[in-house]
């Protein structure tokens, strides 16, 4: 009794972060089960009768048009963008060293392109689940309701990262996906008899989860040597450079391409040959056709894209000149460059291969399960991924 006095004691201050962050997580899912005022009385019946269980209620995506529904996605999305450009656009590499009053700039042009790409995803979003909204008096309404309620999201998440638990943008965005892991794993553990291909697939799983922390945490040391003897062990004694520098991005960036055109289709006649052209080049993802091809090829063009970005060769040597370190049995300068080239490329590709199978391992495996399984299988490696990626933050948030 007097060992958990004194834990509790000690661990004060993570405590409260994590009751803060369990606070904040459930006003969030509140948020994603308040529906969009103004809307059609019948239409808030039919959908609160499909919930029938307390605790798939809570954790599954059956309220739709709700204000948290669209959840932080558009702000991710823009965020990335605007980080990208920032590499890309000299004026907007010239606002991040301008301090407070760039960071005021990036900040202002985030949110403008979070409204934007929140009325964008609302309209889809909308035209999926309820498509008689956008002939209805009700659609501008609904439209700002659920751009408010990416905001909200927003801010629920600042509250996370500044006084809770861990990254607040990432956690929300894993509670949005507990649902499919719930459905997922409720099928493959309770359903009556255990078929052999569902045995399978739980095996699959467990060495997709192998795969996805050896992604997550694994990292390449390129030895580093100074001019003037240092002792000191807080001086970095070697460059870590990620198995996975670019994080999900490539994924995103594959999937907004592809999804890009699903939405420009939307602009054509449904029974028109453009349309059932797309029609049959989406469905191709499933059958491992073309478009599951470009999926993959898409994802190993910006793990490298996205990966050179993030760490810019040229930057660490001019870094490491700096510090009067140079790496081990290579020259200073180009050299040095062209020695961190060559290490980003070999770490990168194999992070990429990695990154790729985890994508599309779920639709080898549905694919190979036959229909009826792949029908109750809705988790899949990227959702895998980020969700060990939040629970490694945490616990290292924790350690801290």
């Amino acid at each position: 009794m007097t060992r958990l006095i004194n834990f509790l004691v000690d661990k004060k201050k993570t405590i409260k972060k994590i009751f803060f962050t369990l606070f904040i997580i459930f006003v969030y899912v509140i948020g994603t089960r308040i529906y969009i005022p103004f809307l059609d009385n019948y239409y808030l019946v039919l959908k609160l009768s499909q919930s029938s269980k307390i605790f798939e209620s809570l954790f599954s995506n059956n309220h739709s048009l709700c204000i948290l529904s669209l959840g932080v996605m558009p702000y991710v999305t823009a965020s990335i963008v605007i980080q990208l450009s920032q590499k890309v656009f000299s004026f907007m590499k010239e606002w991040q060293e301008q301090g407070e009053k760039g960071k005021r700039k990036i900040n202002i042009w985030t949110r403008i392109l979070t409204i934007l790409l929140s009325l964008g995803h609302g309209w889809t979003f909308i035209q999926i689940e309820s498509p008689s909204l956008l002939l209805s008096n009700f659609m501008f309404q609904t439209l700002f309701f659920l751009t408010v309620g990416v905001f909200i999201s927003v801010w629920l998440a600042d509250l996370i990262t500044s006084k809770g638990l861990g990254n607040g943008i990432s956690i929300l965005i894993a509670i949005g996906m507990a649902d499919k892991l719930y459905k997922t794993f409720e099928y493959l553990l309770f359903t009556n008899g255990l078929e052999i291909e569902r045995i399978l697939i739980l095996i699959s799983y467990f060495i997709l989860l192998i795969l996805t922390i050896i992604l997550s945490s694994a990292y390449l040391k390129i030895p580093i040597n100074y001019a003037i003897n240092r002792n000191n062990d807080k001086i970095d004694k070697h460059i870590p450079i990620k198995l996975n520098t670019s994080g999900i991005l490539p994924i995103i960036f594959a999937d907004a391409f592809l999804n890009l055109i699903q939405q420009i289709s939307v602009f054509f006649p449904i029974n028109g040959t453009f349309s059932r052209y797309i029609d049959i080049f989406v469905r191709s993802r499933s059958e491992l056709g073309i478009y599951f091809f470009i999926y993959v090829l898409l994802i190993m063009l910006f793990s490298f894209f996205s990966s050179f970005m993030t760490i810019n060769p040229k930057d660490v040597a001019e870094h490491l000149s700096k510090q009067n370190a140079y790496l081990k049995d290579v020259q200073p300068g180009l050299p040095t460059v062209k020695k961190i080239v060559h290490e980003m490329f070999k770490i990168t590709f194999l992070g990429s291969c990695f990154l790729t199978l985890l994508a599309s391992a779920p639709y080898i495996i549905n694919y190979l399960a036959g229909s009826e399984i792949s029908k109750k299988i809705t988790f899949g490696g990227t959702s895998l991924l980020i969700i060990v990626g939040v629970a490694l933050e945490s616990i290292q948030d924790m350690k801290a």
